[in-house]
């Protein structure tokens, strides 16, 4: 993942925690679910990037 990438990933999860706080808060809740799951995905994505380069930092520990 490159710098623009995680620039729009982290701008992206901020505006959609915003809106699914304003939902949630305003008792639209099928809106709060809508970009929870949204937010889901993003926190997904970004588990699995922080997987990924634990993999590679312990590979490449290894070649030291």
């Amino acid at each position: 993942m490159n710098r623009q990438q995680f620039i729009i990933i982290a701008l992206f999860t901020a505006v959609e925690t915003y809106f699914f706080n304003e939902a949630w808060m305003s008792g639209r809740y099928i809106m709060a679910a809508f970009w929870a799951i949204l937010l889901f995905r993003n926190f997904r994505v970004s588990y699995l990037m922080g997987k990924i380069v634990d993999v590679i930092d312990q590979h490449l520990k290894g070649k030291d």
